[in-house]
């Protein structure tokens, strides 16, 4: 039954992308693709999960798709330039295909670098500042200060103040980042059960044992766990410094041909952002069960 309803919806779906309406869109092809793909992956989840799967997001997702087409490129309601056929929309994929992929790979390139070297440092540095009560008296207060700040605040500064977009990218997203994980990692250390210390305590560990070797792989679990938020708020920063100065990556991408009213793309752009985000969060998912196979008591 719930592969006929995803059948149902996907078949509709197609079927009225050939159907010709009052705004023009000239070709479908990528269009029917991506719907078809949608359909095969949900059919394919339908099989194997069997009772567990339920068609709610297919239907959901066919079900925009649908009013989107009827209402914009049947019916021609709606400005075409700001609401374009998604026919035209997924049509970019193909035409632009080698830009968007170069756009991928500088931003995730800028992502990477910027995000490691926050985990890194805001980790060590908050199991550190954590552990030592003096230190936890003096930093933790100005983490809570510095942590709410939104790094849009201060990215149009370190755009103008490194030498090239790349570093102020880097530098935004490490300085964004770091002080949430720096945070975290402090309140991580401080609610780690005591029964826990006081054992490691009383094999007389040294300090460096105590904080690498006990407080860290306690911590590591809810650290990947925190990921998957991490990962969508930073590319949020990405997006938006790079629709300040950048000269590549997604948000300059979506930024440039704004500009130009260009919504096709812009819509485009979006989708890419969203799948980005989607992989990435897949992927954690699957490090997260394949790596980590102890959990935090």
């Amino acid at each position: 039954m719930n592969i006929a309803i995803v059948t149902l919806f996907a078949g509709t779906v197609i079927t009225l992308s050939f159907i010709k309406g009052k705004v023009s869109a000239p070709k479908n092809t990528v269009y029917v693709f991506i719907m078809g793909f949608i359909w095969l992956y949900h059919t394919a989840r339908a099989v194997i999960k069997k009772d567990e799967y339920h068609p709610d997001i297919a239907v959901l997702i066919y079900s925009l798709f649908l009013i989107w087409d009827i209402n914009f490129r049947i019916l021609g309601n709606g400005n075409p330039v700001l609401s374009p056929p998604m026919e035209n929309v997924f049509e970019v994929f193909l035409k632009d295909s080698q830009f968007i992929a170069e756009g991928i790979g500088h931003s995730l390139m800028i992502l990477v670098i910027g995000f490691s070297i926050a985990l890194i440092t805001g980790n060590i540095l908050g199991m550190i500042v954590g552990w030592v009560k003096r230190l936890n008296n003096d930093f933790t207060p100005i983490a809570k200060v510095l942590s709410p700040i939104p790094p849009m605040v201060y990215t149009p500064y370190l755009i103008a103040l490194m030498p090239t977009f790349t570093s102020a990218s880097i530098a935004v997203i490490g300085i964004g980042m770091f002080w949430p994980i720096f945070l975290g990692m402090i309140n991580r250390v401080g609610s780690i059960n005591s029964r826990l210390i006081d054992s490691a305590k009383a094999m007389n560990v040294s300090t460096p044992t105590m904080l690498f070797k006990v407080i860290l792989p306690y911590s590591i679990p809810s650290i990947v766990g925190s990921l998957k938020i991490q990962i969508s708020t930073i590319f949020m920063i990405l997006i938006m410094a790079e629709m300040i100065g950048a000269t590549s990556g997604l948000g300059f991408f979506i930024k440039k041909y704004s500009d130009y009213a260009d919504y096709a793309r812009v819509l485009a752009g979006i989708f890419v952002v969203g799948a980005v985000i989607t992989i990435l969060n897949v992927l954690l998912d699957i490090a997260e069960k394949k790596l980590i196979k102890w959990k935090a008591v």
